[in-house]
């Protein structure tokens, strides 16, 4: 019998690091569309070549980190629940606001958003954006103030966008001076079309192991 060959996902095999496009934009409930600078990678599909769905943006402001997910090839709509975040289709954002390359465990200062592009309402038909507890971590923050996070989107055709922004407050222990870079990760959920992510897939523990996720330096 012949033995499979050992498959290594690509993107362990390199360090990332990722520089926020900057522009003079502050933080509002009513965030706007990043331009095309903003883009960042999903290496977790670039690399292997698996076909890819979705396209991220990232960007910092004068107060706030800006996100935009666009999504294409769908044929039902989104799977999203307000009261379900970590299970509902959309963009999952995980950040390390002291960037401690070597810890396995999130700390208080790692944060866990979730965009999604409907879920909330009396319909479910209004994006939401949430914070949530990480699995395994030694300690967490505290949940941030609702009105310190933000998300717009609109779903139609097959597609959709969001665009979501969270005030530096928002961020536990973010301090864009004496930490400018941040440890980052982002995964976009789909249950119609899959997963894809800026790296690495979701049966390594990169949900809950800051050691696994990328730089993103701010200033």
């Amino acid at each position: 019998m012949t033995e499979e060959p050992l498959q290594i996902d690509p993107s362990l095999l390199v360090r990332i690091r990722l520089t926020a496009h900057r522009f003079d934009r502050g933080f509002s409930d009513r965030p706007e569309a990043l331009p095309d600078e903003a883009i960042v990678p999903c290496l977790n599909t670039e690399l292997s070549g698996e076909p890819k769905f979705a396209q991220v943006r990232v960007a910092v402001g004068k107060d706030a980190l800006f996100f935009q997910l666009d999504v294409q090839g769908k044929t039902q709509f989104p799977w999203c629940r307000e009261s379900r975040m970590e299970d509902s289709d959309g963009l999952h954002v995980w950040i390390d606001a002291r960037n401690s390359r070597e810890i396995h465990r999130a700390t208080k200062f790692c944060n866990r958003f979730g965009f999604s592009p409907m879920g909330r309402g009396p319909k479910a038909d209004l994006p939401f954006v949430g914070w949530a507890p990480i699995n395994r971590a030694r300690e967490n923050p505290s949940p941030p103030p609702d009105d310190l996070m933000a998300v717009r989107a609109r779903v139609a055709d097959g597609r959709y966008r969001l665009v979501g922004a969270l005030h530096f407050n928002a961020i536990a222990g973010l301090d864009v001076n004496d930490f400018p870079t941040i440890g980052f990760y982002f995964a976009v959920t789909d249950r119609e079309l899959g997963w894809q992510s800026l790296a690495l897939q979701p049966d390594l523990p990169v949900m809950d192991n800051p050691s696994l996720w990328a730089q993103l330096k701010l200033n």
